[in-house]
């Protein structure tokens, strides 16, 4: 998958509209339809997607999936952040309170 689909991919897993991101980025609607139409976006626009979207993993959203190196079609690497313990466990608990807070309240 090229940078352009995952783009598009990434968006509509939040927003409903292009428009929606554009006027949250408060960037103009037509120049943010280029960048998921395949334009060469800026370094301003890669900030501002890494803050609206911080689980994503960059190298995923930037490598093109189909380059073929070396005339090897590689498969595409699970780039992992490595966590402490404490990360762990904070990740833990706010993962356990979002599912807490999904829970019927009950008196």
């Amino acid at each position: 998958m090229v940078f352009e689909d995952k783009l598009k991919q990434l968006i509509k897993s939040k927003y409903d509209r292009l428009g929606d991101l554009a006027e949250k980025f408060d960037m103009n609607y037509s120049q943010l339809s280029q960048y998921v139409n395949g334009k060469k976006v800026s370094i301003d626009f890669l900030n501002k997607i890494i803050q609206e979207f911080p689980e994503v993993d960059l190298n995923w959203l930037l490598r093109d999936d189909h380059v073929i190196k070396d005339g090897v079609n590689e498969r595409p690497l699970q780039y992992k952040t490595v966590l402490n313990n404490e990360q762990i466990i904070d990740k833990i608990e706010k993962l356990l309170q979002e599912l807490k807070n999904q829970l019927p309240k009950t008196h």
